[in-house]
């Protein structure tokens, strides 16, 4: 079967003929695809092929591929809508910041540079001049604009009731306002802010984020996110968070909202010395648990938990008490303690006690906790490969602005991720379509055949690249 599909790019529309097939090898159906030309007349069927290329006047060669593919992909997902409906006409600039964060991280001053070497200049116009960014950080970092954005966002995402994962990271800098204070980093004091990260459990997608003052302790952030997460519609989901997470007034106010929780509980609690204490037995055939290649003893204990009833997950890892132990006994004779407090120092080596509101199989507690590690790996990439840090700016709502830049640049980069697979990374797709470059002429740009590679990946996008693009 043959019909013929129209593409618009820029101020022109394009026809293409569109043949469909069966495979012989793969016994699947597909297609394959012949430009037809110009769009002149839709009704009669009139297209004009380009002219030769030698008698047009080149003007520049451009990169191409990468921000073609990120536009397109994002447009079909409705993601451009979103940006738009959020933050009206800058959502063309958003859009180019993220395409820049995504394909050459680097400074924000730098950004007009970049965009002048790439299609995106035709393909989503904007302004990417230096003190616009600063004025764009300004007015989408705005209270109502953030809210704005977070209420379509979470309306527009796919998110479940399986549960979240919530973490905090401190974001060092030697800016001058008020949230910047004096902290605990890295066991060193530093002036920073605080960021928590709201991730969902099922997808790993990020939902929501929170700047808070370096000086708040990390315990006094839970509740208060909660509570910022309800008023967009997310609650009473269980909820994943470390041991800095852990107090009496969050475990009650968690428990008052009927939010099931899993939380590790820290070694100076008394109910810590405790569920190791009643777990003489621990290393028991009947306690083994296979969890994916580790080989782990857990018990479970039913505990009060500040009056309320609870689960004591009291988990060994054998490797690691071999490990610990070892090194443990080589220090002995420098530690000042009793040999009570030194065999309480053996016994919990290898061992963490997790707790949680609601029961859970054994051999789930483990690999249930450790989703948790979703949201530092989406810390790590931010600052690492989105260039989170150092903050720069000094106002709060640039600021803010910022900070949802990198967030929703961290969404599309997963996004990204979920549609590529595991064959190669974003980054390695990336720079392998940024070497499809496009020939620029008075009105319209080619783009020459592309390689296997990158055809496979349009494909896996379901992206049909044009031989002319208009601008």
């Amino acid at each position: 079967m043959t019909f013929i599909r129209y593409k618009t790019f820029g101020k022109q529309e394009y026809a293409y003929e569109i043949m469909s097939y069966r495979d012989k090898k793969t016994k699947r159906p597909k297609q394959k695809t012949k430009y037809l030309g110009v769009v002149i007349d839709k009704k009669k069927k009139i297209f004009r092929k380009p002219l030769k290329e030698k008698l047009m006047k080149e003007k520049f060669i451009l990169d191409f591929g990468d921000t073609f593919l990120i536009h397109k992909f994002l447009e079909k997902e409705g993601f451009t809508k979103l940006l738009k409906d959020s933050f009206g006409e800058n959502g063309n600039m958003l859009f180019n910041l993220i395409a820049y964060k995504l394909c050459h991280p680097s400074a924000m001053r730098l950004a007009e540079i970049w965009q002048n070497g790439n299609a995106i200049k035709y393909l989503c116009k904007a302004n990417l001049q230096s003190q616009r960014i600063s004025d764009l950080m300004v007015e989408i970092g705005r209270e109502e604009k953030y809210r704005t954005f977070f209420e379509n966002y979470l309306s527009f995402i796919t998110h479940s009731s399986d549960g979240l994962l919530l973490d905090i990271t401190a974001m060092p800098n030697q800016i001058h306002m008020p949230f910047s204070q004096w902290g605990y980093h890295d066991e060193d004091i530093d002036k920073q802010i605080n960021l928590m990260l709201v991730v969902d459990k099922a997808t790993s997608m990020p939902l929501y984020f929170r700047y808070i003052p370096g000086s708040i302790p990390d315990v006094s952030s839970l509740k208060p996110t909660i509570d910022e997460m309800k008023k967009f519609g997310i609650e009473n989901t269980y909820s994943i968070f470390d041991a800095g997470f852990y107090s009496e007034d969050n475990i009650n106010a968690l428990y008052g909202i009927e939010m099931p929780f899993m939380v590790r509980l820290p070694a100076n609690r008394k109910i810590y010395k405790e569920v190791i204490n009643g777990s003489g037995d621990l290393e028991n055939v009947k306690y083994a648990v296979r969890c994916g290649e580790r080989g782990l003893f857990i018990k479970k204990h039913g505990v009060d938990l500040f009056g309320k009833p609870a689960f004591a997950y009291v988990v060994l890892d054998p490797a690691r008490k071999g490990r610990e132990m070892t090194k443990l006994i080589l220090q002995l004779g420098e530690i000042d303690k009793s040999d009570d407090e030194k065999a309480f120092m053996l016994k919990k080596k290898g061992i963490m006690v997790l707790i949680s509101s609601i029961e859970i199989a054994e051999d789930q507690v483990v690999p249930f906790y450790y989703s948790r590690q979703a949201a530092e790996q989406l810390f790590k990439f931010s600052k690492s490969d989105l260039k989170m840090l150092p903050l720069r700016t000094h106002k709060e709502e640039s600021m803010r602005g910022y900070l949802l830049l990198i967030f929703i640049t961290l969404w599309v980069f997963l996004l990204l991720r979920k549609k590529i697979g595991n064959k190669v990374t974003v980054e390695e797709a990336l720079l392998l379509l940024r070497n499809l470059k496009a020939t620029v002429f008075e009105n319209e740009m080619l783009i020459p055949e592309i390689t296997k590679k990158q055809r496979l990946l349009f494909e896996r996008f379901g992206i049909v690249v044009p031989k002319v693009a208009g601008i």
